[in-house]
């Protein structure tokens, strides 16, 4: 599940509420290519702006004018499909990543999540 950097902020918010997610991988709208990551945090952070603006009757159809690109995040750690999960786990842990895209070639595969990672751990103690 991914969402364009060219399409609205209200579609990306909708998404996240529907699914239940933290974080949105994004692709760009022309070449498909992984650019960068939407979280919940700053999902929120951009909605607590505008109501602080401009009040929650103007929340909806300014994230409707809102492109995602605005408020991503690009500076974005991603792991390769192959790289083993100890090396993933490190880079995780190292830059205290709620998330870690999965990209070959700039096409996105996949997302690991904390969660992915407590939901590993708790398998492995019931070995």
């Amino acid at each position: 599940m991914s969402v364009k950097n060219t399409d609205d902020v209200h579609k990306a918010r909708m998404l996240f509420k529907e699914k239940g997610i933290r974080h949105l991988p994004i692709v760009d709208s022309e070449n498909g290519e992984f650019v960068g990551v939407l979280t919940q945090r700053s999902l929120l952070n951009h909605a607590f702006n505008i109501v602080e603006k401009f009040g929650l009757s103007g929340l909806e159809k300014r994230e409707q004018r809102t492109q995602v690109q605005e408020i991503m995040s690009t500076d974005c750690d991603t792991a390769l499909p192959n790289m083993d999960l100890a090396s993933a786990a490190k880079l995780f842990t190292a830059k205290k990543h709620s998330c870690l895209p999965v990209v070959e070639n700039n096409q996105l595969k996949g997302i690991v999540t904390s969660v992915d990672f407590v939901k590993l751990a708790l398998y492995l103690l019931e070995l």
